[in-house]
């Protein structure tokens, strides 16, 4: 997904600019799939940054009617959060590149 990611940019951007590190949010490719991994370093709780990621996320994909899945993954034996996936059908995450974010049509 290298090839133009305009999500990806734009999302890197957005962290600079609400002073979260870039590199909190890590993107993958597998398969059919589009992960975008938000790593929590607390030990008790969740860091602010990966919240701010989430919401961040939600505020810019939401809007435009994509579809994804998020996931909640914890260290085995016990309540306290590892990490975040965000999940896109690798068809819909092409499309909230080239449609939504390339062409500007953000129409539903």
């Amino acid at each position: 997904m290298k090839q133009n990611d305009y999500y990806q940019n734009l999302l890197k951007k957005l962290c600079k600019a609400n002073n979260v590190s870039p590199r909190k949010a890590r993107f993958e490719n597998i398969e059919d799939l589009v992960i975008i991994h938000v790593k929590n370093h607390l030990k008790e709780g969740v860091d602010l940054e990966c919240f701010k990621i989430l919401n961040l996320i939600h505020q810019t994909v939401v809007p435009l009617g994509i579809k994804f899945n998020q996931q909640l993954y914890l260290y085995p034996n016990g309540d306290r959060l590892d990490r975040v996936a965000i999940t896109f059908n690798k068809n819909d995450y092409m499309l909230l590149n080239k449609k939504k974010l390339e062409e500007g049509d953000i129409s539903n």
